[in-house]
């Protein structure tokens, strides 16, 4: 029974060395391999068709894929497809959307990882499109009229159309954003390349009087065909109205086929000829009285006639229509004061001024028949308060209004009615004393304080008691300017 035993036990341990020997052959081989799949071989991705590709704008992208390779530096370069392997794809791609996108594709296998990529380029390569929806038009010949220009990709591209004319012929061009380009020749209509004509009205060369505003007589435009273009011509230059000299106006109109006329006018602006100053030879004065008619001019007139004095009155608009004309009628000299002394008003700009200073005139030849030419500026000439309404006024005034032909007048005696002196006695003494001060005398006074009316018997007595004569101011007497601060 022992040997029995022993027997059966030698060949058992005989197996199991063999089955070891044939394991560990394996697991050797098994790790070569597992050494040579590292490294030596690497997983790569290799995209189906081309790397870049160009998809028109509008079209479908149509995925082509990509395939798994296993390929080796020394074995396998060309690579062993893997075909039960497939790579997951991402991509940014907008097709609505001009650009260059991205399709990615990877993949990860026993370790190994594999990167690959696709470029997609969304391009427009179609050109836009121009039509004609209308004809020339018989009544609205324009070279874009009833023209549309549309592309696949930015749309309605009208506004970008040009065009050029040639021999009677337009071409018209449009590009789109990616650079697209489309021509289209047209023939134009008959006559289109025939100039518009301009017609001025009123005179060329044109004369005025320095001091009244430039209206322009007018002009008319009409194109080949007597299409009314009157309301596209434009007009470069401008008439200095209140500073004499000669101007250019040049008007110009194109028609809708782009022919352009241009026509000139010649405006001179002429000064009036200043008159020479005639200073009297015997001691004179001249009564001058502001703001009036009022409610004692009435009296005062009645105390110069007495006295066969003559005075000068500055008046403002003030419905004294009737005593302006006993002035007239009195003898004396009617000026140009204000319409309604605002001074904010009056002196805005020299149109604002010149606006009043003709509505004055006009006020007073309504009333006397008289178109008169003498004036007084409200404050003087030296006047500081229309400073704060327009700088620099007065500087311009007081030239501007000799060059229309107006006379304006100041004073160098003040009887400062307006002012401190609120009685008869207290005026007269101011103007007694000026006047002694003075060969010739412009006084100041206001009509419209009964003080001042009250004093002038008192003046005019003393005055004629000293030699004095009262005359009224006329175009040639002197004005006695004052300096002036504006």
């Amino acid at each position: 029974m022992g040997e029995q035993k022993i027997s059966h036990l030698k060949p058992k341990r005989s197996i199991s060395k063999q089955r070891k020997k044939k394991w560990a052959v394996i697991i050797l081989c098994g790790f070569g391999l597992t050494l040579l799949w590292i490294f030596t071989f690497e997983l790569t991705i290799r995209p189906e068709g081309n790397a870049v590709v160009n998809l028109e704008y509008g079209t479908r992208y149509e995925e082509l894929g990509a395939s798994v390779f296993l390929s080796g530096n020394r074995f396998l370069r060309e690579g062993i497809p893997l075909a039960f392997l497939q790579p997951e794809r991402t991509s940014n791609l907008d097709t609505e959307r001009l650009g260059q996108y991205t399709v990615s594709y990877s993949i990860s296998f026993l370790g190994k990882k594999a990167e690959a990529q696709r470029q997609v380029c969304v391009i427009d390569t179609v050109c836009p499109e121009i039509t004609f929806s209308r004809g020339w038009g018989a009544n609205h010949v324009d070279v874009l009229y009833g023209i549309t220009a549309t592309d696949n990709y930015d749309g309605d591209i009208t506004d970008k159309v040009t065009y050029t004319r040639t021999n009677g012929w337009v071409t018209y061009s449009v590009l789109d954003s990616s650079g697209n380009p489309t021509y289209i020749v047209r023939e134009l209509p008959i006559g289109a390349e025939d100039p518009p004509e301009i017609r001025l009205e009123g005179d060329n060369p044109y004369v005025m009087t320095a001091g009244r505003v430039f209206e322009d007589p007018g002009y008319t435009a009409k194109d080949s065909q007597e299409r009314d273009l009157t309301e596209y011509v434009t007009v470069e230059g401008a008439v200095d109205w209140l500073t004499p000299g000669t101007y250019q106006l040049t008007y110009r109109v194109s028609d809708s086929f782009e022919n352009t006329a241009a026509v000139t006018r010649e405006v001179t602006v002429e000064a009036v000829p200043r008159p020479q100053v005639q200073w009297p030879e015997e001691k004179t004065v001249y009564l001058t009285f502001d703001d009036g008619p009022g409610p004692y001019t009435t009296k005062l007139l009645e105390v110069l006639a007495r006295y066969n004095a003559k005075a000068t009155f500055f008046v403002t608009d003030t419905g004294g229509g009737e005593i302006m004309r006993d002035i007239v009628r009195g003898g004396h000299s009617i000026g140009i004061h204000t319409v309604s002394h605002n001074y904010a008003y009056i002196y805005a700009s020299p149109e604002a001024y010149f606006q009043d200073l003709y509505t004055m005139q006009n006020v007073i030849y309504e009333n006397t028949g008289v178109m008169t030419t003498l004036l007084r500026f409200p404050g003087g000439s030296s006047n500081l308060v229309s400073k704060s309404s327009s700088p620099g006024i007065m500087t311009t005034l007081t030239e501007a209004v000799q060059d229309a032909g107006f006379q304006y007048f100041d004073w160098n005696v003040d009887s400062d009615d307006a002012g401190e002196a609120n009685t008869a006695e207290a005026v007269a003494g101011n103007v007694i004393d000026g006047i002694r001060q003075q060969g010739t005398a412009i006084v100041l006074q206001h009509d419209i304080h009964n003080c001042s009316v009250e004093a002038v018997e008192r003046i005019l007595k003393w005055g004629q008691e000293n030699g004095y004569t009262f005359r009224a101011l006329t175009e040639r007497s002197p004005g006695f300017h004052h300096t002036v601060k504006n």
